[in-house]
């Protein structure tokens, strides 16, 4: 590299070989040529680490790092030693950015001094970010401000400006996924400051084979998330000020895991919250308005707490609840899923 970074780009990948150079092209060419790229292959199977070898070859301000599988959390750790920019983005490595996203979030945090920048992103499918509409463009001070931010726990949305990211310790917990919620929740509560760019400059791709998008052992994983969330909150001393929205969210966020998870690992996923569930958060499903939590939840972890009667509630009301939400599944799975994929290969 030639000149100093300002701004780090941190990618983990993992078997996107047919997504791969888009995101990378999205990177190469920004309108800010002071940039790091560091990716980092977490043990690909198909051809993304030739890819990454490739563009390497061809750009000095790429740097590619090679590890057996560890998943994301540890990919991103991987590439904190080689961040060189006073600010770092993180990118997926199956989605892909505006060109001059770099440019308009380190100008937007240069001017402000925010540890933080966020923006907005734009589904493949056309929908955008649900907080666009609720996160005003003024720079976000106080706690009243900061809740809209929770509604999507990514990390991916944000420039970091890096001195904040290491004083702070902002490390991916790792053997766990759904990593950047945690950090997230660290990150928002703990900033002075949070400019916004009102654009959406990320785009976000439903990957059929992510994380994200499947349903398994790993949704489990959601859990102890945010427990450790609580333990964070808690220590910190910022569980008092954020605590409804630690809960609304996290009651909302834990049964809408457990409405996706296959049958046979809903007993399971049943165990692990009875065993973490706190008299707070009881009084908190007992009491809360319906906007807080609604009403299919609080019969669900009252189901939870061993009410024979909510039980019985809960299993008519979810029940109900799955067969309106058919002919939507129904659709999802054999139309719009199909045509996605049909269109990313048409598209590569």
């Amino acid at each position: 590299m030639t000149a100093t970074p300002k701004v780090s780009i941190i990618i983990p990948v993992y078997n996107v070989e047919q997504y791969l150079r888009q995101c990378l092209d999205s990177l190469v060419n920004q309108t800010m040529r002071e940039i790091q790229i560091i990716c980092v292959n977490d043990g690909s199977t198909d051809g993304s680490l030739a890819i990454l070898r490739e563009y390497e070859s061809r750009d000095s301000r790429m740097l590619v790092l090679d590890q057996p599988n560890r998943k994301q959390a540890s990919a991103r750790n991987a590439a904190y030693s080689h961040i060189k920019g006073k600010y770092t983005l993180f990118v997926d490595a199956d989605d892909w950015i505006e060109l001059d996203l770099c440019e308009k979030a380190h100008q937007k945090s240069e001017v402000t001094g925010a540890p933080m920048t966020i923006f907005f992103y734009q589904g493949q499918d056309g929908r955008s970010d649900p907080s666009y509409r609720l996160i005003s463009p003024h720079d976000k001070t106080t706690v009243e401000e900061k809740l809209p931010l929770f509604n999507l726990g990514v990390v991916c949305d944000k420039l970091w400006r890096t001195d904040f990211l290491f004083g702070n310790r902002l490390y991916f917990p790792e053997g766990l996924v759904f990593e950047d919620t945690l950090v997230n929740w660290q990150a928002v509560t703990m900033a002075d400051r949070i400019s916004v760019v009102p654009e959406r400059l990320y785009h976000y791709r439903r990957n059929p084979n992510s994380t994200m998008t499947t349903k398994g052992e790993h949704s489990l994983d959601m859990i102890p998330i945010y427990d450790k969330i609580r333990e964070y909150l808690l220590a910190s001393g910022y569980y008092a000020a954020y605590r409804d929205q630690f809960i609304s969210k996290k009651l909302d966020v834990w049964f809408r895991h457990y409405r996706n998870l296959p049958t046979s690992l809903q007993p399971r996923y049943r165990d692990m919250i009875r065993k973490v569930i706190s008299d707070d958060d009881r009084e908190f499903y007992r009491t809360a308005s319906k906007k807080q939590c609604k009403t299919v939840a609080r019969l669900f972890y009252a189901m939870i707490d061993g009410d024979t009667t909510a039980a019985w509630k809960f299993r008519i009301a979810y029940t109900m609840q799955q067969i309106i939400r058919t002919p939507e599944l129904l659709v999802r799975q054999w139309i719009v899923r199909p045509f996605r994929r049909w269109k990313d290969t048409w598209q590569t």
